[in-house]
């Protein structure tokens, strides 16, 4: 067959053809037809027209940022010996994880001061969690010390006396059946937090694992259910929104059990069993400082508090608020927080198509310090390889990269009291283990080489 005799025919055009045999009717029906599709067409992209300009001047004013960092386990016990003062542990030293959640709620109260208002009953509630949880595992603590010296002819228990207002006193085992309702509280809270589900550890108040679990949430839907209970009840205050008089606030039995927990807290042989057992409380320690206050009838979270209660999130949130002070007042900014364990990580590319900046957050003190993915990783490590990745990332090409290394006041402790840099990282080499050495050789250490190596590929 020649070419000449090929033929072809425009589909779209025997598609339009009217049809054999129509008769002046049909065709005007279908001119009708063919004109209203036209025009409802035309209303979809004119609709589509203004919302992209409308999404065009929304972004003009919204700041996007994904906040970034590894995801490091709650410190129960401490994986060297830390810097102690002469009644027990630093209790100021913070947690060894990223610091995200710290950073969020940084920038939430410094340019935000309205952000946190209908949240405080909310973070009273975690910040009894973190207290309770606290004297769980001292109890648990003591228990296993008390177990280690026992002899066959007495019960350990009868060697540990606490003493109370009064006068009185209580043994271990009294003590511990006195805080019983405290423990109580904290599968309660948990149960709550977590939408109604059962906590893992909430069948077992009593249990003794060798690292507790550690409550977690999803996003901030923990956040609603106090905040139903803030509005449905009549009697909740306007500016804390809190019911005194609720007869199931948790508040009421730590109050009532407030002479027992700081009797507990205050008693130098638990101090010294947290020392020698190496027990991190991290800001939970801050809080039972606090105890005091913390047990009062009326205790209202402070800014303070707030950015020192710790709540384990999983999965991604997102948190939007807008600036009520600063150069950017009016701006609404968005930051997106996603989990940092390497199993969460492949969820992180749905959030670099739009966003303006990625924060990365790197602790500087996790020097000594594996991941709990994989031993073998140092998190210092760890946290280079993730910059040098997102560096490299082509996606992220036009994407302002900012790496923030926090922590640094848990370097300075770990330095202070002995903790070496060469060990963990042969490549220090025989410089001093100080804090202004070892600040400046990290930072050209992560900076440097990564910043020629941006270039490179950029």
């Amino acid at each position: 067959m020649s070419r000449a005799s090929l033929s072809f025919e425009d589909p779209f055009e025997r598609f339009l053809r009217p049809p054999p045999g129509e008769t002046p009717e049909e065709k005007a029906a279908r001119l009708q037809q063919e004109e209203e599709a036209k025009r409802i067409n035309a209303e979809i992209e004119e609709a589509l027209k203004a919302e992209r300009a409308a999404s065009k001047r929304r972004r003009a004013q919204e700041v996007s940022v994904l906040l970034l960092g590894e995801s490091g386990p709650r410190p129960y016990r401490a994986d060297v010996a830390m810097n102690l003062t002469s009644t027990g542990v630093d209790l100021q030293l913070r947690s060894p994880r990223s610091g995200k959640t710290t950073t969020l709620k940084q920038l939430l109260l410094n340019f935000s001061d309205t952000v946190f208002a209908e949240e405080r009953a909310s973070w009273r509630a975690v910040v009894f969690l973190n207290v309770i949880t606290s004297f769980k595992i001292i109890l648990q603590a003591l228990e296993r010390e008390l177990e280690s010296s026992s002899d066959s002819s007495r019960s350990p228990a009868d060697d540990f006396v606490i003493q109370l207002d009064g006068g009185t006193t209580a043994r271990f085992a009294e003590m511990k059946m006195r805080l019983s309702p405290v423990l109580h509280i904290e599968s309660t809270l948990a149960k709550k937090l977590n939408g109604g589900t059962d906590w893992p550890n909430s069948k077992d108040n009593n249990a003794a694992p060798q690292q507790p679990a550690e409550v977690s949430v999803r996003g901030q839907a923990w956040k609603k259910a106090f905040q139903s209970h803030r509005h449905h009840s009549a009697k909740a205050t306007a500016s804390d929104g809190i019911d005194w008089d609720d007869r199931e606030d948790p508040g009421v039995i730590l109050n009532a059990c407030r002479n027992e927990m700081i009797a507990l807290w205050n008693n130098p042989r638990v101090r010294e069993v947290l020392r020698k057992q190496k027990i991190l409380l991290e800001d939970s320690g801050f809080f039972l400082d606090q105890l005091d206050r913390i047990t009062g009838r009326r205790f209202v979270p402070t800014d303070d508090d707030i950015l020192r209660a710790r709540l384990k999130t999983v999965g991604a949130s997102e948190h939007t608020f807008t600036m009520t002070s600063g150069p950017e007042k009016g701006m609404t900014w968005k930051i997106y927080d996603v989990g940092g364990s390497r199993t969460q990580r492949p969820s992180w590319a749905p959030f670099f198509d739009d966003v303006d900046a990625i924060l990365c957050l790197a602790p500087i003190s996790a020097y000594d310090q594996v991941l709990t993915e994989d031993k073998r990783v140092n998190r210092l490590e760890d946290s280079i390889n993730l910059w040098i990745e997102l560096c490299g990332n082509k996606i992220l090409a036009k994407v302002p990269l900012i790496l923030f290394l926090n922590k640094i006041d848990l370097l300075k402790a770990k330095l202070e009291s002995g903790v070496s840099v060469k060990k963990y990282v042969p490549s220090y080499g025989d410089r001093k283990n100080d804090f202004p050495t070892a600040s400046q050789c990290q930072s050209p250490s992560i900076l440097v080489p990564v910043a020629k190596k941006t270039k490179k590929q950029r």
